[in-house]
């Protein structure tokens, strides 16, 4: 029997009855984030902060940390001011990684962020930088914005091109902190530093 279902006008249900790995579905849904020619400000529904937090949901799933001991959960941590409002919260809602449940938290500048295991930062945050340098070492995935956001030890840096959000990837930063960026995300960036040659 075919693994593809077929309604009732003949055309091909789209799933397909776990032929599909959870790593293959993120990766399409980064590709669809990317590819969907939606332009930031086109529709309202699609806003730049919606689509920055939809990006930010699936970058965990392309990185593989150490092991963490006594990590029940996956801590995405978005430090203040948080410019998603509720929406990364509703993005993230029934999410794993893994199996670990991805659980979202507002971190105040001056809190330590030490139980993240992802942290955002936003360009209009003052400490960015002082708090990257702090963390540099430590297993977190730090994602961000701005133009100095790589060069400050962020890992990936969110931008708008051509009105579209995309993203470049700081690999040497991310081996300092220990992580393993999946070369299928690397594929996705637009710039990735920090390869060897």
């Amino acid at each position: 029997m075919d693994a593809r279902r077929r309604d009732a006008g003949g055309r091909r249900d789209l799933f397909l009855h776990g032929a599909v790995s959870p790593a293959r579905l993120h990766l399409v849904v980064l590709v669809g984030l990317l590819c969907a020619g939606i332009r930031v400000a086109a529709q309202p529904q699609f806003s730049e902060q919606r689509l920055k937090a939809a990006f930010l949901n699936q970058f965990a799933q392309f990185v593989e940390w150490p092991p963490m001991p006594g990590a029940s959960d996956l801590q995405l941590c978005v430090l203040e001011p948080n410019p998603f409002g509720a929406e990364l919260e509703e993005l993230a809602r029934g999410e794993t990684v893994g199996s670990r449940p991805v659980v979202v938290r507002r971190l105040d500048p001056v809190d330590p962020p030490d139980s993240c295991h992802v942290l955002f930062v936003s360009a209009q945050t003052t400490r960015g930088p002082e708090v990257l340098k702090a963390i540099a070492t430590r297993p977190i995935l730090t994602v961000g914005e701005g133009p100095r956001f790589l060069d400050d030890g962020g890992i990936i840096a969110l931008r708008v091109v051509d009105r579209r959000v995309r993203f470049d990837i700081d690999t040497a930063n991310a081996q300092r902190a220990g992580l393993r960026i999946s070369s299928q995300l690397l594929s996705l960036a637009i710039v990735v530093r920090g390869r060897r040659p």
